[in-house]
Formats: structure tokens, sequence, C-alpha cells
């Protein structure tokens, strides 16, 4: 794919701020200020390569959040958390996403010896299904469970 070599993937910054809100505004619907300035700020706390965004065309353009836990949920070993990615409608389909996931996965076998990489999905969104995917990931031996807390 061509147009791979133009994707540059880098360390989240402070800066980046107003463009992931930007690109997450078009996916979700919602300006949602506050939450992306405090998951900046904790960002910052984890090592660079868990939290990463895309640039292409001179232009940010995808970000991924993650961490890694040992033996979350019973997973032996340490285990490598997507938690958020997105990556702007315009530039889909272009391995953005793709190479974001690849700086997470490779920074985590190299600085943190990761045996998976895991991540939940809205079963009901079949574009992010196919996504995942086509990457290799599949259902995994849990479920996800919730219960409502409001009275």
């Amino acid at each position: 794919m061509s147009s791979r070599t133009s994707i540059v993937v880098r360390a989240v910054e402070p800066s980046d701020v107003d463009a992931i809100m930007r690109i997450d505004e078009k996916l979700t619907a919602q300006t949602r200020k506050d939450y992306w300035r405090t998951r900046l700020d904790i960002a910052a706390l984890r090592p660079p390569w868990m939290s990463s965004v895309a640039e292409m065309d001179g232009r940010l353009v995808g970000f991924l959040f993650g961490w890694v836990a040992e033996s979350e949920f019973g997973m032996p070993g340490p285990t490598a958390w997507i938690d958020m990615i997105g990556v702007d409608p315009a530039y889909r389909g272009r391995g953005v996403g793709q190479a974001l996931v690849e700086r997470f996965v490779s920074g985590g076998q190299e600085l943190r010896a990761i045996r998976k990489v895991a991540t939940l999905i809205d079963l009901g969104q079949a574009d992010v299904r196919e996504f995942f995917t086509r990457l290799g990931f599949h259902h995994g031996p849990m479920i996800h469970m919730e219960k409502s807390a409001e009275a």
C-alpha cells in the first residue's frame, strides 16, 4: 500500500488535544473537551508508546490510547489493552489504524514483553469489528458483563 509510507505515528502531545477532539466529534457526534483534557493528562503519565497519534498530509488523522496490565481479569502475563482508537473518516482505509496498532503492539513487546493484545468493541459497529478482525483479533474466552448502577 503506497499511502502507508506517508503515515507518521508519534507519541501524543498536549497540543494534539484540539485535533483529537475534532476527530472524536466526527466519530461520536459529541463534544467532550473535559474528557479529552483529562485523557491527555493521563496519557502524559504513561510511557509514550501507549498513547499515539498518526499524521498524514501534514495533519493529525488518528489516535490510539492504551495501557498494559499484568494478570488483569485473570489473564496470565502482561496484556496490552487498546482502550480507544479513532481515525478521521476521510482517512479510513489507508492504513492509519493499522499503523497505530502496530506501533502500540511493537512498543508493548519491546518494553513490556506483552503476550497478548485485547480490546472491547461494540458488536453493533460492524466496521470496528471488521477492522480488528483484519488485524488478526478474534473473540476471546471472556464476555463483557454490566449492570446499571442507577436507582
